[in-house]
């Protein structure tokens, strides 16, 4: 903000000085204010609850979290139920592919993976027919 100032006399460059050092003094606190509120916020707690209060507005992003970690935990799941704790290189590395591959379809194949285990639910727990004796 620039100012023009007619200064015509020592008064009148006196109270032009003093203007400009509340001024300066205002700015300064205005400065260090926003210094504060910039330092709050980078704090390891403020940015993951601004990180994750951005991922809950973002639409469509709660699906994909949740098909990810569907195909990791399958992966995870199937690699421990196939070769155990694996004890040899050759094994860990088959079991690693094993699990990023299972990973990989269930993420990609999630939405037919839910309806056939929906279907699947539904067949296996429908209340069974009763027959009545007369």
């Amino acid at each position: 903000m620039k100012m023009k100032m007619d200064i015509k006399n020592s008064a009148d460059l006196s109270a032009a000085i003093l203007e400009l050092e509340q001024r300066k003094e205002r700015e300064k606190q205005q400065l260090v204010q926003n210094f504060h509120g910039f330092k709050e916020s980078m704090t390891p707690r403020n940015l993951l609850k601004s990180t994750f209060t951005k991922v809950k507005e973002t639409p469509g992003i709660k699906g994909s979290i949740l098909k990810a970690a569907l195909g990791l935990g399958v992966g995870l799941l199937s690699k421990k139920l196939i070769f155990g704790k694996a004890p040899g290189l050759v094994r860990k590395v088959v079991g690693s592919a094993i699990e990023m591959g299972l990973a990989g379809l269930v993420a990609k194949k999630s939405d037919t993976i839910k309806s056939t285990g929906s279907k699947l639910l539904k067949t296996l727990f429908r209340p069974k027919p009763t027959i009545k004796v007369l």
